[in-house]
């Protein structure tokens, strides 16, 4: 009976410790409990992953435009005339024939006659055969002593007049109880065939034919005769002014302008997995208007790593990498003054399945819990890891340097996280 109690009072000791211990923990490091759960993912669910690759383009448009102008030309007014006068003359005068004919002539042209013609050449080519040929020995014999056979390689050999490429295999076995074993086995595998290839070749031909054309001849010519003409002694008067006037001229203007384009595009990708960590230093952030303990201004420092592996092996990932990671914080202001982004860091990193990449960061406004810290992970393939957390800016409603809070209306620090890992 006093053994059953004493094992009674044992479990109910080892108990309270046990409670005592976890209490002990939760009050002492209450955030280690909970250090995944701060820490929050977001990656695209299903087999493939559509990258969204839309931007904003720059692109020069022609821009059609211009406008009238009225101007003042000048223009030459022709008054020329004309002065008609002559007189008729008898004598010899000369008159224009015109006489065309067309006359035969032989001419040639070519008649092309090039075609293809059929041809043919023997060729040697190899098809495959299968048999054997055993020299110094028989199958049975060869079987025998098979272990210590020694190929040789492919050899070109001649059998029954015909040319062969066949494996070479021979038996140079001298056993301990005295004796010679010499034998050869031909594994024949090609044979050498001749067979006739076709083939089209084209020819060039052609002949001059001969064929009746045409062309004109000209015979127009001058004759001269006699009688009544008529002499044109007719002239002309040169003569004119310049005339100003109105008119509406056009001034081109059309010009090239820059404008933005929204190009919508993208490509589906394999999902990645594996896990991020993200180290955070120190726990609470506050403006860089406080001081920290060395009487710099406050800031924060960021470790986040990474490892990708295949979720069927649990091997390292070696076809996707981690080439580029974005990093930037929206401060959500308190007073509803809108939200400050602060960038963090963004730039392309060693391309590797498992690193890490530090910054830090200087916070010019407080913000409350609704302050996000986003951290973009991009693979080499295209797709990407959204790991994101809330991360709250101390301001100057928490100017204390104690942990139990000010008298203010903030009666604690918000945030508190240091350390957090997810997978995905």
């Amino acid at each position: 009976m006093e053994e059953k109690i004493k094992k009674i009072i044992n479990k109910i000791f080892i108990s309270k410790v046990f409670l005592a211990v976890v209490f002990l923990i939760v009050f002492i490091f209450p955030q280690n409990l909970f250090s995944d759960s701060w820490l929050k993912v977001d990656v695209p669910e299903g087999s493939s992953v559509w990258v969204d690759t839309s931007h904003w383009e720059t692109c020069a448009v022609w821009v059609n435009d211009g406008y009238y102008k009225d101007v003042v030309n000048k223009r030459w007014v022709d008054s020329s005339y004309v002065v008609s006068q002559g007189y008729w003359k008898t004598g010899e005068y000369k008159v224009w024939i015109e006489s065309k004919r067309f006359d035969p002539y032989t001419a040639y042209r070519y008649v092309d006659t090039s075609h293809y013609e059929t041809r043919y050449r023997d060729v040697e080519v190899l098809i495959p055969v299968n048999f054997t040929i055993f020299e110094g020995t028989t199958s049975y014999g060869w079987s025998v002593y098979s272990f210590a056979a020694r190929p040789q390689g492919l050899q070109l050999v001649t059998y029954n007049g015909e040319k062969y490429v066949a494996e070479k295999y021979v038996i140079d076995y001298r056993p301990s109880r005295g004796g010679w074993i010499y034998a050869v086995k031909w594994v024949y595998i090609r044979k050498y065939v001749k067979v006739r290839q076709y083939y089209s070749v084209w020819v060039s031909s052609g002949y001059l034919q001969a064929y009746t054309a045409y062309r004109l001849v000209d015979s127009s010519h001058w004759e001269t005769r006699t009688g009544r003409y008529w002499v044109d002694t007719s002239y002309r008067v040169q003569q004119g002014y310049w005339e100003e006037y109105k008119d509406r001229q056009w001034v081109n203007t059309s010009h090239y302008e820059n404008v933005k384009k929204w190009v919508t595009d993208g490509y589906f990708t394999e999902p990645i997995h594996g896990e991020v960590a993200v180290q955070k230093n120190p726990k609470y952030i506050f403006t860089k208007w406080h001081k920290d303990s060395q009487g710099n201004d406050c800031s924060m420092y960021l470790k986040v790593s990474w490892k990708l592996f295949n979720p069927e092996t649990g091997m390292p990932d070696t076809i996707n990498k981690i080439g580029r990671l974005y990093i930037y914080e929206e401060v959500c202001r308190y007073k509803e003054k809108g939200t400050d982004k602060v960038e963090i860091f963004n730039s392309q990193v060693l391309e590797s399945s498992q690193g890490s990449v530090e910054a830090s960061a200087k916070f010019d406004f407080a913000g409350g819990i609704e302050s996000i810290l986003h951290v973009y992970l991009y693979s080499t393939s295209g797709a990407s890891v959204h790991v994101y957390f809330s991360n709250p800016i101390n301001g100057y409603r928490s100017i204390n340097i104690k942990k139990e809070g000010t008298a203010s209306d903030a009666n604690k620090w918000l945030g508190g996280n240091d350390f957090g890992k997810v997978e995905f």
